[in-house]
């Protein structure tokens, strides 16, 4: 296999892997509970890993995770505990990892049943679904008694953002609220929702089984060049690229765009990766390349580390397949950075050949990975470019990734995947967030609900 062509795998099944873990796919979750005594055997475990990965102990202080491990042992008060139960304790310790790549592969949390409801965050938790409309726009104040509030630091971290903080689990609640709800509440068939306007009843309702949508109806909008759900359409003299996500064919969607822009000499740009997980890493690059004047880079970064040993049979072979790949492909490349760590070297040249003079790039707690990254790189590297939104879930300065090896915790068998590498974009920052936006700004209710974007509203008015 090319080299193009083992990082376009790579890349492509990291992509399917984040996806999958935050779409719940639509399986039935395991049936049976673990024993307290299995899960903290696991939890034991567990701390001797993260402890062994310098990904993790870098940055972080060992106790910390104790502490949480500890706080998850106390949790358990019966002598056994659900899988979402479980997952709950699993999350809070990706949490604090402050990984957004760290995360259980397998069983795959999907639910039979949801609860019929929706909600956006704004300053509070507003109703933006339910089967009866008048209570759209409302704002929650309690679900069975329980506030929102704490119902959501319960679940919001059930995954980690690079670097530590909520963003990313914000993301998440948001995204499965009406699933996360029903397995919040699983001995209840119905919840009653407290608001500032009233209070009403939800039954559950089963989650319907997957259908085809590879050809969704579209709402009719007028694209100057689209592919896939990357689109872009004009305003004027701005071009406003919409990219939803990274991955093979982006190149050729990112060439036709390009092309239109010298034929019309467009010199305004607005980014929207909202939403934008990522993916393939060498589209992201080519976004950057035709957009920057000089050449730019990174690095990976290999640490040696103690968590061969604990890896499953799949683990191992990751684990193998990516040491060839990077030794192979940065033969010449490579640089020992220290006696612990060694550096694999990728560097881009700029393909600019356009008259784009300004970026407007909008972020929120959906980007991730190399979407992350394009922020980073355009940030540092175009002279006129400003940040609208909310702080991306990913890191500024890089990401955990390059390989994800997964690890069989013995006595349940959950299995969690562990990124082996670093990618470093400036040795010299010690910023790990995401970046802060020059313009801090979040979708607000009235906008959502009346389909108005005001993000983007922003981002017109400031050329």
């Amino acid at each position: 296999m090319s080299n193009r062509g083992a990082e376009r795998l790579k890349f492509s099944v990291r992509n399917t892997v984040l996806f999958c873990f935050l779409t719940f796919v639509m399986q039935m979750i395991p049936a049976q509970n673990y024993s307290k005594k299995d899960v903290l055997n696991d939890l034991n475990y567990f701390e001797t890993v993260i402890k062994g990965h310098p990904l993790y102990s870098d940055y972080l202080d060992s106790s910390e995770i104790s502490e949480v491990i500890s706080a998850g042992r106390e949790e358990i008060q019966t002598d056994s505990i659900s899988f979402f139960q479980y997952r709950i304790i699993l999350g809070k310790i990706f949490y604090k990892l402050g990984c957004i790549h760290t995360g259980v592969t397998k069983p795959r949390f999907t639910p039979e049943h949801k609860v019929p409801l929706e909600i956006m965050i704004n300053n509070g938790f507003f109703i933006t679904m339910a089967n009866d409309k008048k209570w759209i726009g409302s704002r929650i104040i309690s679900i069975n008694n329980i506030p929102i509030e704490k119902i959501f630091s319960n679940l919001n971290q059930m995954v980690g953002s690079d670097g530590g903080g909520s963003g990313f689990g914000e993301y998440f609640f948001i995204r499965n609220f009406s699933v996360l709800l029903a397995e919040y509440f699983a001995k209840s068939d119905a919840v009653t929702v407290l608001t500032g306007t009233g209070t009403f009843d939800l039954y559950k309702v089963p989650v319907p089984e997957r259908i085809d949508t590879t050809s969704p109806e579209k709402k009719k909008t007028y694209s100057a060049v689209s592919m896939g759900t990357n689109s872009l359409q004009m305003a004027g003299n701005t071009g406003i690229l919409k990219i939803s996500g990274f991955d093979g064919p982006s190149k050729r969607f990112f060439k036709k765009v390009f092309r239109f822009f010298k034929d019309n000499n467009t010199e305004n740009l607005i980014i929207d990766l909202r939403g934008n997980l990522g993916g393939s890493m060498r589209s992201a690059m080519f976004l950057c390349q035709n957009l920057v004047s000089e050449p730019f880079g990174y690095d990976i970064d290999y640490r040696k580390n103690d968590l061969f040993r604990h890896l499953n049979t799949k683990g191992k072979l990751y684990f193998g397949l990516s040491k060839v790949k990077y030794t192979f492909e940065n033969i010449f490349s490579s640089k020992k950075i220290n006696s612990d760590t060694r550096a694999y070297r990728y560097r881009y040249r700029s393909l600019k050949n356009n008259n784009i003079k300004s970026i407007k790039i909008l972020t929120d707690e959906g980007t991730a990975s190399s979407s992350t990254m394009c922020v980073t790189i355009l940030k540092r590297k175009f002279e006129n470019v400003k940040i609208i939104g909310t702080r991306p879930s990913g890191g500024y300065n890089g990401n955990n990734g390059g390989a994800f090896p997964t690890v069989t915790l013995p006595e349940t068998k959950i299995e969690v995947k562990i990124p082996l590498y670093r990618i470093v974009l400036d040795r010299n920052s010690t910023q790990r967030q995401g970046i802060t936006p020059d313009f801090e700004l979040e979708t607000d209710v009235e906008s959502f609900l009346s389909n108005d974007d005001n993000v983007l509203r922003k981002a017109l008015e400031v050329y």
